[in-house]
């Protein structure tokens, strides 16, 4: 099982949307719902978090981590100075797959690494303000995906059993094979005959665990597979159509025009005139 979420989380791209340190003597945020997911932890400090009908009290040490789209607030309740580190990210895999709803993460947990985590949420701020381009592109990735690790390994450690439960290698496994080859054809009549399940059981239950049907996943793969082709190569939309496993451009064209609303050509010119702006600022 190991084995199989590694492969998948290799596969997976993090994206810190927004971040900062923030220090509150007052907070009074309600009915908030953001598009992704909202990490934030108490360094100094209390305040309070609702998320549906669950209150929860945040004290010094406190990770929370909110998914996207679930309305909260957030507020403090007396006017103790308080310090909040916090980001809004994504995790996902080729844009089509919500890795943290593969793990069965509580909406909040004590971090055991605290001292460490604060440290390269601070080393991740401070890094924005480097001129060097290097170091902005480069390390930044690298300090991102140490923040997440730190977080990871606090909610593995504490919810293996009920992870174990809720995802069967079955299904796991089946996620691990459109991942890797999401040009390759794909049917629930071949999935049901590999693994022994019956096609509308293995579609509600992909759809249950993953949020979205194994045909889904694969096309949004293709999809997503498409656009950096079409933005870092110069091969021709029929070359890439194949490369994602569509044979004819007008099926292709149609599938990335019902997905992204515009035609291939036209998602490749913008973003080439996007490119040459940026470049000659």
């Amino acid at each position: 099982m190991h084995e199989r979420m590694d492969a998948l989380l290799q596969s997976a791209e993090l994206l810190i949307e927004d971040f900062d340190i923030h220090i509150r003597n007052e907070m009074q945020t309600y009915n908030r719902i953001l598009p992704n997911y909202v990490m934030s932890y108490v360094k100094k400090g209390e305040a309070k978090l609702r998320v549906r009908s669950e209150v929860y009290n945040l004290t010094p040490g406190t990770a929370v981590i909110i998914p996207p789209n679930v309305q909260h607030d957030h507020y403090m309740a007396n006017k103790e100075e308080t310090t909040f580190l916090w980001c809004h990210f994504t995790y996902k895999i080729g844009n089509a797959i919500d890795v943290m709803k593969i793990i069965n993460f509580p909406i909040t947990f004590k971090l055991q690494n605290s001292e460490i985590f604060e440290r390269v949420f601070i080393e991740f701020k401070n890094l924005t303000s480097s001129e060097n381009f290097l170091i902005k592109t480069i390390l930044k990735r690298a300090k991102s995906y140490e923040l997440l690790y730190l977080l990871m390994n606090n909610i593995m450690s504490a919810q293996e059993e009920v992870y174990e439960q809720e995802h069967s290698k079955g299904f796991i496994c089946m996620l691990n094979q459109i991942v890797k080859n999401p040009e390759s054809e794909l049917s629930l009549k071949e999935l049901s005959k590999k693994f022994h399940l019956h096609p509308t059981y293995i579609s509600n239950r992909f759809k249950e665990l993953f949020g979205k049907s194994p045909i889904q996943v694969q096309r949004e793969l293709k999809i997503d597979r498409a656009k950096k082709l079409l933005k870092s190569t110069e091969l021709s939309v029929s070359e890439i159509a194949k490369e994602v496993g569509i044979p004819t451009v007008p099926n292709f064209t149609r599938l990335f025009k019902n997905y992204v609303g515009i035609a291939p050509s036209q998602f490749r010119n913008l973003n080439a005139k996007w490119n040459d702006k940026y470049t000659a600022m």
